[in-house]
């Protein structure tokens, strides 16, 4: 008798602890870092920690350097969340570290003295709460008043302005025809026609002229390529493709730079902000999604424009079943042509071309 108590016992705590409600489960788990996002407009730089619960946190300011430092006590970040290789023309660079007392400790390096606060935010539809980072250069309002006093003036003077240049590369063509998926989308189709709806995008909007490296299918050696972006002038080169790989799960779309040889740094820290710029962009269009959260670099021959901020864009992958049919929408080609275009206009817009 004595053993079936035990047994009935050991049962009950048993049980007990599957039918923990889910609110304890979740309060004895760490808050972790699920998504960063960031945003950055001529005024602004806003950098949205999406978290697992609430959690506690600490902003503080240095001078000489510029710094900001964001504390947050007892928390994760995943290692696939390799997501601080940012920088816009407030933020120079972002790193982080875990302190031997469990805190995550975020440190922002400043190309200058900023305002900023962080304030914790809960999700009206009931989902996970955010943290929202706000850095405003100190000088950002006497900017933004001198931008709208002078904005008839820059209006007035725009038609006595140089076009800003954008050259789009659709990349294979003609004997190449990059990767096929298996429901038989080519990658070079895919890629002209994205490039022609970004092109219209880019040419609806005044003072914008968008070329193309190619307008029907041919194949364009790289070389070439390149010295169309010369020869055009071009304030900035955007080659489109999309990827393939082994696993049919890959999925997303990924912004390269070209990387310094022998380096981990980019050539072109300007092709640095446009891709993060694009990469922003795409985030921020809820019908697409990314690969990775951050810039990839490579020695791709295309990007050797190193005078032109220059950025590889790979769409999605035609190794993902559904990512193929989605290449073939016409709705998703659209709305990849306008985060690609938006994209391109807002960098244009950070470093003072528009």
């Amino acid at each position: 008798m004595l053993k079936r108590r035990f047994v009935l016992k050991a049962m009950a705590f048993s049980l007990g602890g599957l039918l923990m409600p889910a609110s304890m489960v979740h309060a004895s788990m760490k808050p972790r870092i699920t998504n960063v996002r960031f945003s950055t407009t001529p005024n602004r730089t806003r950098i949205i920690f999406t978290l697992s619960q609430e959690v506690k946190h600490a902003l503080s300011a240095q001078i000489n350097p510029n710094r900001l430092i964001l504390d947050l006590p007892n928390t994760e970040l995943p290692s696939d969340l390799n997501l601080l290789a940012f920088s816009d023309p407030v933020v120079r660079k972002v790193y982080t570290n875990t302190l031997d007392n469990g805190v995550m400790r975020t440190i922002f390096e400043l190309n200058e003295q900023a305002q900023s606060r962080a304030v914790l935010l809960q999700d009206k539809n009931g989902g996970h709460p955010y943290l929202v980072v706000e850095i405003k250069p100190q000088n950002s309002d006497t900017q933004a008043n001198r931008m709208t006093d002078d904005g008839q003036q820059k209006s007035t003077n725009r038609k006595n302005k140089r076009n800003i240049v954008i050259v789009l590369d659709p990349g294979h063509g003609g004997i190449d025809p990059g990767a096929i998926g298996a429901g038989g989308v080519r990658e070079k189709d895919v890629a002209l026609a994205v490039a022609k709806r970004v092109a219209r995008e880019i040419n609806a909007t005044p003072g914008y002229k968008a070329y193309l490296t190619r307008n029907d299918d041919r194949f364009v050696p790289l070389g070439r390529r390149r010295m169309i972006a010369r020869v055009r002038q071009a304030d900035l080169f955007i080659s489109l493709h999309a990827d393939a790989f082994h696993m049919a799960s890959a999925r997303g779309a990924s912004v390269y730079c070209l990387a310094e040889r022998g380096k981990a740094v980019p050539a072109n820290q300007k092709s640095l902000m446009l891709g993060n710029t694009l990469l922003s962009s795409i985030a921020s269009t809820p019908s697409l999604a990314l690969h990775v959260k951050t810039i990839k670099q490579a020695r791709f021959d295309v990007l050797k424009t190193e005078e032109i901020p220059s950025v590889l864009v790979e769409m999605a992958f035609l190794s993902n079943r559904q990512e193929e049919m989605l290449l073939r929408k016409t709705s998703h080609q659209i709305s990849l042509s306008k985060a690609v275009s938006q994209g391109a206009k807002q960098f244009t817009r950070l470093t003072g071309l528009a």
